[in-house]
């Protein structure tokens, strides 16, 4: 019974990807590429169950927040539905000198209530996501497409991947491709023990208290935790 649920739920990301690519990738290049490497990570959680949905969502807020991307208030699906209506009228981040200017006009941007109505939550939220994402590459000054690679993290495991423990491995480590390779088991000997130096670094920064015992423990049971199938 497991092998048809698992295929099951592999279809219904499929779906949901194709349904709102074209939708978002209009915003811009980054937003198209977060489309085939990020979003069908993420989409799981997006029409999974509402308290991940909300665990989810209120991390990835407060990150953007800490670093500075997001205004406090600012909500993912309400900058997502803005980026949505603003493209279409050839507001995107490529025609601005700073991805700040853009989010200023988007900010700015009236929305149309109709339309508004007629985008899904979950192309809101998939375009707030990569819009984010985007300002964060810009902010940390690293390859466009890189800091997307937080949200996997997050939806895999919303309460192990807090917005304290992220804004703490971004102020140890920027690569957060190595990171998510790293959870995923997806890296050789060498890079593993490096990224995991970065890691455990990270965690006496954020709690100098606990013993690097518990750190590891904690750090098991994430890597663990990604080996779990995702259900919808």
């Amino acid at each position: 019974m497991v092998f048809p649920l698992i295929a099951a739920a592999f279809s219904a990301v499929a779906s949901v990807v194709a349904a709102v690519t074209p939708v978002i990738a209009s915003i811009g290049p980054a937003v198209a590429s977060f489309c085939t490497t990020v979003l069908p990570r993420v989409v799981p959680v997006l029409i999974g169950n509402l308290e991940k949905l909300n665990t989810f969502v209120g991390v990835v807020q407060a990150v953007l927040q800490v670093i500075g991307i997001f205004k406090p208030g600012e909500q993912i699906k309400d900058i997502g539905d803005r980026a949505i209506q603003a493209a279409s009228q050839d507001i995107k981040p490529e025609n601005f000198d700073s991805f700040e200017a853009y989010m200023e006009e988007i900010r700015a941007f009236e929305l149309d209530p109709t339309k508004t109505e007629s985008i899904t939550d979950v192309e809101k939220y998939a375009a707030g996501l990569a819009v984010g994402a985007q300002g964060m590459d810009e902010k940390f000054n690293v390859r466009e497409g890189t800091m997307a690679n937080l949200w996997p993290l997050v939806a895999n495991n919303p309460e192990y991947f807090s917005s304290t423990r992220l804004t703490s491995l971004l102020g140890s480590t920027t690569d957060v491709i190595s990171l998510l390779k790293y959870f995923e088991g997806g890296l050789g000997p060498a890079a593993a023990a490096e990224t995991e130096g970065k890691i455990v670094a990270a965690e006496k920064t954020m709690a100098p208290e606990i013993t690097e015992e518990a750190i590891y423990v904690q750090l098991d049971a994430a890597v663990e935790h990604f080996k779990k199938p995702e259900s919808i």
